[in-house]
C-alpha cells in the first residue's frame, strides 16, 4: 500500500518550504480545507496550512484526517525558545507536546498557565545520530504550546524554570491530541525564531489575566510595527533556510 505524509505549518511561508520540495503538486479540497498533493520517492505528499493557534490548528487537522488516513504526519515550522541556550535557526526535534491552559478557565498570569495535556510524539531510529552525520545542527527537547504569543524575556524564562521545555508555539500541542485521537504518528521540528532573551515580540504578548479592555488598550499602544516586523522577517529567513535543509534531508531518507 502506498504510504502517505501529511505534512503541517501554520504559516504560509512555513509550508512554502515544503511546496518548494515538491514542484509536482496539485491543490485540492479535503474537509473544507485546501491542500496541495504531490509525491516524493513513490509515497504520497499532502501539504496543509493549518493556521496559527491551538483551536484553528487543530480544526484543520480533524477535518482532513476524518476525510483521509495519513501514515504519518510531520509538522514543521517556527518556535520561540525558551532555552537560553538556543540560537536563532537551531533546529529542535519535539520529544513532547503540552498544551497550555488555565485552572478550570480562570484568569492567570501567562507564568501559572498549567498543562491541560501532553502527547509524546513520534522519532525515527536512530535519526538524531543521522542528522548530525548529514551536518544538521538537531537537538532534541520539549515543546508548550500556548494560546497567546509569548514574547516576554521574563515569562520565558518563568516558563523554562517550572517545565524545562525547549521551546514554546502554538500549534503542536493541539496538532498532537488530533493525531493521538486517530491513531496517527505524529512528528515535529522546529526551528528557532526568536531567542529567549529577545524583546521585540514582547508587545505582541498576551496576558490572560488580564481584562478584555486591558488587553485592548495594550495592543493600541503598540508602536513601531515596521521596525516589529523586519525583526521578526530577518530572524524567520535564517531559521526558513535552516528547516529547508531539514526538510530536504528528511524526505530524502524516506522517513515515513
Amino acid at each position: 500500500m502506498e504510504s502517505m505524509l501529511l505534512i503541517v505549518a501554520a504559516l504560509a511561508e512555513e509550508l512554502q518550504v515544503a511546496l518548494d520540495l515538491c514542484p509536482k503538486r496539485a491543490k485540492i479540497t479535503c474537509g473544507g480545507r485546501k491542500v496541495w498533493t504531490g509525491e516524493h520517492k513513490g509515497n504520497q505528499i499532502w501539504l496543509l496550512k493549518s493556521g496559527t493557534g491551538p483551536r484553528r490548528s487543530a480544526a484543520s487537522v480533524e477535518r482532513v484526517l476524518a476525510r483521509q488516513c495519513p501514515s504519518f504526519i510531520l509538522g514543521i515550522g517556527y518556535g520561540g525558545s525558551l532555552d537560553p541556550g538556543l540560537d536563532i535557526g537551531d533546529l529542535v526535534l519535539i520529544r513532547r507536546a503540552s498544551l497550555l491552559g488555565s485552572p478550570q478557565g480562570s484568569r492567570v498570569p501567562l507564568a501559572d498557565l498549567v498543562p491541560t495535556g501532553s502527547w509524546e510524539l513520534s522519532e525515527f531510529p536512530d535519526i538524531m545520530a543521522q542528522a548530525k552525520a548529514a551536518g544538521l545542527n538537531l537537538a532534541r527537547g520539549d515543546i508548550l504550546t500556548s494560546p497567546w504569543i509569548v514574547g516576554d524575556p521574563a515569562q520565558k524564562l518563568a516558563l523554562h524554570r517550572r517545565f524545562q521545555a525547549a521551546l514554546v508555539d502554538m500549534e503542536t500541542a493541539a496538532i498532537a491530541r488530533a493525531a493521538a485521537s486517530r491513531g496517527i504518528r505524529y512528528c515535529c521540528v522546529r526551528a528557532v525564531s526568536d531567542r529567549a532573551d529577545d524583546t521585540f515580540l514582547a508587545p505582541l504578548g498576551n496576558d490572560p489575566s488580564a481584562s478584555t479592555a486591558g488587553r485592548a488598550l495594550r495592543a493600541l499602544g503598540i508602536g513601531n510595527w515596521i521596525h516589529l516586523y523586519r525583526e521578526w522577517k530577518k530572524r524567520t529567513a535564517v531559521a526558513r533556510r535552516n528547516l529547508r535543509r531539514f526538510l530536504a534531508w528528511y524526505l530524502e531518507q524516506n522517513y515515513i
